[in-house]
Formats: structure tokens, C-alpha cells, sequence
């Protein structure tokens, strides 16, 4: 995995066995993925329900750092992310990819499982925080 970039200030950590996620004190939710493992089901249930845990009943924008690797996941598993539980915790998602050739080849897959909420692909990260920002709502405590 690459450098992580977890602020002093992050409220709280959580581990799955494909992700680390933590609450950014600007109010989204950041989920950095483990290299060399396939996400199934299991995962992505443990992955969204970390998610809700960390954004205290309150849908949040999820930024998600794919750099350090490249990563799979059944269909099960992407179904499941792309469905009505993860909408429940997500206001909007960045997906952190490698490069410009990354995205694209990712935006392709990503077009074959349609989200319910915003979601987007970079491959830079001030860029993919930018636009998170944007889903941010008053209050987020």
C-alpha cells in the first residue's frame, strides 16, 4: 500500500479485511484498499457498514484510495456497492485511481454498475476532494 495520508485529527480508524476507513474532520469518509485481495460480499456489507458507523447515521461523501494497487471484487460485491444499503451511506464517491489511462478503464466497469448516488473517478487527489466538498451539508456532527 502506498503512503497513507491519515490526518492526526481523524476520528476514529476502522479495519476490514479488504479496507482502512476513517472519518476526515471535514466531514467525508475516506476508505484506503488493501492491495492483493479479491472484496466479495462479505466485504462490501463489512465495508458499508463501516462506513455508517463512521458517518453516525449520516450520509457523508466517501473518498476511496484505489492508488496503491489495483483491486477486484465479485459482481456480488460491486452490485452490493453500487446498491440501495450503500446509498444510505453515501452522498457522493470519489474513486482514487493511478492515472488519467486508470480512470477511463475504470469509468467503462463503473458504467456497467450504475450507482444510486454521484460518482466520479480521479486520479487527482485535490481534484477528487474538491468535488467531495462540494456534498458536504451544514452540520455534519
Amino acid at each position: 500500500m502506498s503512503e497513507s495520508f491519515i490526518p492526526k485529527d481523524a476520528r476514529g480508524v476502522i479495519d476490514t479485511r479488504t479496507e482502512r476507513l476513517w472519518l476526515h474532520p471535514d466531514g467525508y469518509v475516506i476508505a484506503e484498499v488493501r492491495p492483493g485481495l479479491v472484496a466479495d460480499l462479505d466485504d462490501a456489507i463489512a465495508n458499508v457498514a463501516a462506513v455508517a458507523e463512521l458517518a453516525a447515521g449520516k450520509p457523508r461523501p466517501l473518498l476511496l484510495d484505489m492508488r496503491a494497487h489495483a483491486s477486484s471484487a465479485t459482481r456480488e460485491c460491486r452490485d452490493y456497492y453500487a446498491g440501495s444499503e450503500a446509498q444510505r451511506v453515501n452522498l457522493a464517491a470519489a474513486m482514487l485511481v493511478r492515472s488519467n489511462v486508470s480512470r477511463v478503464i475504470g469509468n467503462f466497469f463503473i458504467g456497467l454498475n450504475k450507482t444510486r448516488f454521484p460518482f466520479r473517478m480521479f486520479a487527482d487527489v485535490d481534484e477528487a476532494i474538491a468535488w467531495l466538498r462540494t456534498f458536504i451539508v451544514a452540520d455534519p456532527q
